[in-house]
């Protein structure tokens, strides 16, 4: 199916794009871990497998990202030695590995990307330092030593000049944001802000936001001068990365002591610190997802401690809509307790899902504690027979999807899953490119509907009208 191409739009470039770009944990710098798809995943038969002769090993939940030229960049154990491997997105094929400080304290940071494999940008935090690798082949280009481990922290790359902003960890105090030149590796800022661990950052709109284990959110601009500080620190600490979205900070704790949703998501306002709203949740590093419609999906909760993993949402106001554990509960033995096998487990404190904006509405792509991942219906009730859509017992760590596939690691391997029949082109789905899928692309991108954010960079502009037209262009195959 291929159309010559229109004179609506001028192409930009002869590389190919993909309509999604996936190029940092939780999908972008925002964190805001959601694809527009034309269509869900296939679990039922893998597109591809990476096990490198069977020696692969994943680094904990540490997530793929992927490039906007459909590079797959993911972390990897080859025995008692970590490297970074680079894999062809619509084949698999294991394009470089590179070796890497391996990962302190069960680490799980994940990498981030900026640019194609002709000259694009692989900034990894690992060890006690972060590197710059070369997209082309895995070369280093730089590499700081940072004096302090990385523990859980995922890097991003933003800004123009680019710089790769990090933190440390360093749970009795100390901790620091590091703001590194992409190009140079040269540090042009350091600085301390309180006692970390997993303070993955999110920067959106030239603010960086960090949250420490104190429950302080803070923001500084990309010089990393301070802009604001919030007022009232929560009672329980920030041990992951909050996400940001429309002008508004969403940040859960982790809680260490009491019982389930032992711990607060709150709302902060992204232009000035004021707090929003707090709701109670369950512990979590994970990054909340919101919707276009407001709701707010979480993974977390562990198994054990007087919690358990489980997934939740919410709506706009912070209000509870069901907690996956008790919707789907069923006491098949009578006892009155909450026991293994009585509900859906899925989600939890570590793992990172992402939501897919399909035509049919989001769906959550979930993995569970012990390997494995869903698709779940977001706009089905959780106790209903079509809630869960698919499943399957391959990968299980946080997915990324990019380049037709949704990726995830696991400890035996790297696993995807290529979108059902899916073409972004033929925006309308009737099969054939026409200026309907066009007009098609433009209401949804009138209406605000993510599904015409081509890029994948979290907001609509005039670059995701030229995805679009080269995606046409190249036609569906």
């Amino acid at each position: 199916m291929r159309l010559a191409p229109t004179p609506l739009l001028v192409a930009l470039a002869a590389t190919p794009v993909f309509a999604q770009a996936w190029t940092h944990y939780a999908s972008t710098p925002e964190r805001n871990a959601i694809a527009a798809v034309p269509a869900l995943p296939d679990l039922g038969e893998p597109a591809w497998t990476f096990d490198a002769g069977g020696a692969f090993e994943s680094v904990g939940q540490s997530g793929p990202v992927i490039s906007s030229d459909g590079v797959v960049v993911v972390m990897g154990w080859l025995g008692v030695d970590a490297f970074t491997f680079a894999l062809d997105a619509e084949t698999g094929e294991e394009l470089w590995r590179a070796p890497i400080a391996p990962p302190e304290y069960l680490s799980w940071a994940s990498p981030a990307v900026r640019g194609t494999r002709d000259g694009g940008l692989v900034a990894v935090a690992s060890g006690f330092g972060v590197v710059g690798l070369d997209l082309a082949d895995g070369s280093e280009l730089w590499s700081v030593d940072l004096g302090i481990r990385v523990v859980n922290a995922s890097p991003a790359i933003v800004g123009d000049p680019a710089r790769v902003i990090v933190t440390t960890y360093a749970p009795s105090g100390g901790g620091r944001v590091v703001s590194i030149d992409a190009t140079s590796g040269d540090v042009l800022g350091d600085v301390a802000f309180g006692p970390t661990s997993g303070a993955t950052p999110a920067v959106a709109d030239g603010r960086v936001l960090v949250g420490d284990i104190e429950g302080v959110m803070r923001a500084y601009d990309l010089s990393l001068d301070p802009l604001w500080t919030i007022a009232e620190p929560l009672e329980d600490g920030f041990f992951g990365g909050p996400s940001v979205v429309d002008g508004a900070v969403y940040a859960p704790t982790y809680g260490f002591f009491g019982g389930r949703s032992n711990s607060v998501m709150a709302k902060y306002d992204a232009a000035t610190g004021a707090e929003l709203w707090t709701t109670a949740c369950e512990r979590t590093d994970a990054v909340p997802i919101v919707l276009d419609d407001g709701r707010i999906v979480l993974s977390a909760g562990i198994d054990g401690f007087g919690s358990i993993a489980t997934v939740q949402v919410f709506d706009a106001s912070g209000a509870m809509l069901w907690d996956l554990v008790d919707a789907t509960w069923d006491d098949l033995d009578g006892d009155g307790e909450i026991d293994p096998g009585e509900h859906l487990s899925y989600g939890g404190w570590d793992h990172q899902p992402a939501v897919l904006e399909t035509p049919g509405g989001p769906v959550l792509l979930v993995g569970a504690q012990d390997g494995g991942l869903a698709l779940l219906d977001l706009n089905a009730d959780p106790g209903s027979a079509g809630f869960v859509i698919d499943g399957t017992g391959l990968g299980g760590g946080a997915p990324a999807v990019s380049g037709g596939v949704a990726v995830s690691a696991w400890i035996d391997g790297v696993v995807a899953f290529a979108y059902e029949g899916g073409c972004y082109a033929d925006f309308d789905g009737d099969g054939a490119l026409t200026i309907f899928d066009f007009l098609g692309f433009q209401n949804a991108f009138d209406a605000g509907d993510l599904a015409a954010d081509c890029d994948g960079d979290g907001s609509l502009t005039l670059f995701d009208f030229l995805c679009f037209q080269n995606l046409f262009d190249a036609g569906c195959v």
